[in-house]
């Protein structure tokens, strides 16, 4: 049976683009969420705009909306380079990711909104931790918590969860010791959902900040749960968009 589609941004799926610099900078996070750009690595204009097909000004505009979103790192003399997360940003891209997913919580639960996206998005990530593979685990993790955000209905929040999604994605893949998740909280996103569906605002609440916490204390090397079962990705694991490889070798970091 063949593998799904792995490391696309679940938001790009429905998306209707209405210019060319969109097009642009919704391809680009999408290579950088699936990997096939890495955290440092320059981006070659003239290659880049050949590879998709637009002209470098299209491009450079695209390049500076994704260096206003903390994706892209721009220095003067050396390019736009994909940012490499540091340990200092680990704490605060976390704080984003729960006040986005906090409030999107209390929509949801204020406005009664219909909460089935979150229920096939917990059958995806429990499909996907069956599978053992740690790309596919990632995205069906981050895949859940947009679904929170998505079920919200707010625009707004959606966009905001686009980019802390990629931010939180950049920050596993400059973690030195390899892309690696975790298999074992399938519990806790069923704790979550259970009390979305109930109502329960304040036990959403705290179990989404629980998450936040236990996911940034893991990047920070301060794991304290000896029993935590963790799955490392190889490289260039399959299912990585692979239509970037003719710029990589001149793209280094």
């Amino acid at each position: 049976m063949p593998q799904p589609p792995t490391s696309e941004l679940p938001v790009l799926r429905k998306v209707i683009r209405s210019s060319t610099i969109d097009l642009i900078a919704d391809q680009i996070r999408n290579a950088i969420y699936s990997g096939s750009l890495d955290p440092g690595q320059s981006i070659n204009e003239v290659r880049t705009a050949e590879l998709l097909d637009v002209s470098r000004p299209s491009l450079r505009e695209a390049l500076q909306r994704l260096v206003s979103e903390g994706v892209m790192a721009h220095a003067p003399g050396r390019g736009v380079r994909v940012k490499r997360m540091r340990p200092n940003d680990i704490d605060d891209v976390y704080a984003v990711r729960e006040a986005i997913e906090a409030q999107a919580v209390k929509v949801v639960i204020r406005s009664g909104k219909p909460i089935v996206r979150i229920h096939q998005s917990l059958e995806r990530l429990e499909h996907a931790i069956e599978g053992n593979t740690a790309r596919l685990v990632g995205d069906a993790d981050l895949d859940f918590h947009h679904s929170i955000v998505a079920c919200s209905g707010s625009v707004r929040l959606s966009d905001l969860m686009k980019v802390s999604m990629v931010h939180t994605r950049l920050l596993s893949l400059s973690d030195p010791r390899g892309y690696e998740v975790r298999c074992d909280l399938i519990e806790t996103h069923r704790h979550l959902l259970e009390a979305i569906a109930d109502g329960d605002e304040a036990r959403s609440l705290t179990i989404v900040g629980r998450v936040m916490a236990g996911a940034a204390a893991r990047l920070h090397h301060s794991q304290t749960d000896t029993e935590a079962i963790i799955v490392k990705a190889a490289a260039r694991e399959a299912g990585v968009d692979d239509q970037w490889s003719q710029l990589r070798d001149t793209m280094k970091p």
